[in-house]
């Protein structure tokens, strides 16, 4: 009885420092995602997507690891940048990482709420980071072709009011957009031709912990309905629409525990292409 205690101590412990190594190794996701109604002037546009970093202190390896594989013209922060507990300084440290790869356009996730955001926002401010909070930018090319970039606030804890972030500019609902959310249950709550391309979320971590056969640990609403990578929203009817593209990404850091289990840590670079086929599920590799 002593003996098989000790054998499965010992599984246990494998297990789980398994599943920590797990946590701390980092998938860079390279697709090229395509998009109808992207002008052509922004074909070949290259964005950094990066979503509940938590606790984490990005390594200068991930930084290294984009720049060698092509860089960015846009950085994307899907939420999570912090939760309680977390140093400011670090969460400047792992902007300013960010920064040296191009511009930063960011929302806020459930975790960045957990302390007061005026020291938090003053930081960003600093650092240049553009926040949406129920708001849109357009991005404008020389030859004045523009496309939209909208962000809401956290969906979970009800802060999301999306007609409001998609009210700019006034033509805005004839541009390409693209919508950052941090909870993809944003897609239940977009009214029929809501003028939308492409969602990028995170939130749920893809399970973060994924047993065999059964599942994820933790199943939360988020996961039941989008639990990671691409989704196809129901078809539009109004003539002309397309059906929004939505992305979910497992995240780079973790939740409640720092281990991983068949749900891997993970940054993305995306290329848009201005046309329509299937995406390139090519990555380049951990």
């Amino acid at each position: 009885m002593i003996v098989w205690m000790l054998i499965l101590s010992a599984a246990a412990a494998a297990a789980v420092a398994y599943m920590a190594k797990e946590s701390y190794t980092y998938r860079l996701d390279g697709q090229t995602v395509a998009l109808p109604r992207l002008p052509v002037s922004f074909e070949g546009t290259r964005i950094l997507f990066i979503s509940d970093i938590h606790r984490r202190a990005i390594p200068e390896d991930i930084i290294s690891r984009c720049k060698a594989a092509g860089g960015a013209d846009l950085v994307l922060i899907g939420g999570d940048l912090r939760e309680k507990g977390v140093p400011l300084e670090r969460s400047r440290n792992n902007i300013r990482k960010l920064a040296s790869i191009a511009p930063i356009y960011m929302i806020y996730g459930n975790h960045d709420h957990d302390e007061d955001l005026r020291p938090f926002e003053v930081m960003l401010q600093e650092e240049r980071v553009r926040l949406l909070v129920n708001e849109s930018v357009v991005l404008e090319q020389k030859d004045g072709s523009r496309i939209r970039l909208a962000g809401v606030d956290d969906p979970r804890t009800g802060r999301d009011r999306l007609p409001l972030a998609l009210s700019e500019p006034e033509d805005g609902d004839s541009l390409f957009t693209l919508l950052l959310a941090h909870d993809p249950l944003i897609a239940a709550r977009m009214k029929p031709d809501t003028p939308v391309d492409l969602i990028l979320c995170g939130h749920t971590h893809g399970g973060q912990i994924v047993l065999p056969v059964f599942g994820p640990v933790f199943r939360t609403k988020s996961l039941r309905h989008y639990s990671r990578g691409w989704f196809k929203l129901t078809k539009r009817t109004s003539p002309g629409s397309v059906s929004p593209l939505l992305f979910v990404s497992c995240g780079f850091g973790t939740s409640k525990m720092p281990l991983r289990l068949l749900a891997p840590a993970e940054f993305h670079l995306f290329t848009l292409h201005s046309g329509v086929a299937d995406q390139d599920q090519s990555s380049p590799g951990r």
